[in-house]
């Protein structure tokens, strides 16, 4: 059983239908979404009777870290004009040590490409998602290099170089 997790807001920048599509077709997959919003209802309805579709509402950090921890992938499913570069659901799951199932093009697919920390899909396709939530799996061993990537104290003083060269 691979355990996908999401973490977040369930509102339209989101294609989370394709997720609870694409665990409903594979009875290898699981779906854990934390989190609530107004596409919530419809997303329940749609997952209605799939037991392996579990929605877990807001949870407290305790809950939220337990949650990280069981699973074996994030899932970022953004659409790509939602104009998000990247989402802090990344270095989230990054941070976690999970790699990462993500529909963003762009500079979140080029780090997770560059880091071999996760794989890109297309939104809307469940067999793609599928797929890459697979491929995802075995990229665990570069989750560390894109964790720290996001490292604040590197990242805050390269901004910091930055400003000061202005």
């Amino acid at each position: 059983m691979i355990r996908i997790v999401y973490i977040g807001n369930m509102s339209l920048s989101y294609d989370l239908a394709t997720a609870v599509d694409a665990v409903m077709g594979d009875t290898e997959l699981t779906l854990d979404l934390a989190g609530a919003g107004p596409d919530e209802a419809a997303l329940r309805r749609r997952a209605a009777g799939c037991d392996r579709i579990r929605f877990h509402g807001y949870l407290d950090e305790t809950a939220l870290r337990a949650q990280l921890a069981q699973a074996d992938v994030g899932l970022v499913p953004m659409f790509d004009d939602s104009c998000v570069g990247v989402p802090y659901k990344l270095a989230d799951y990054a941070a976690a040590g999970l790699p990462v199932a993500s529909s963003l093009h762009g500079e979140t697919a080029d780090l997770l490409t560059r880091h071999a920390a996760g794989v890109t899909y297309t939104a809307g396709d469940p067999a793609a998602l599928r797929t890459a939530v697979r491929a995802a799996v075995g990229k665990r061993a570069g989750v560390a290099a894109l964790a720290e990537a996001f490292d604040a104290q590197k990242l805050y003083a390269g901004y910091v170089a930055f400003a000061v060269a202005l």
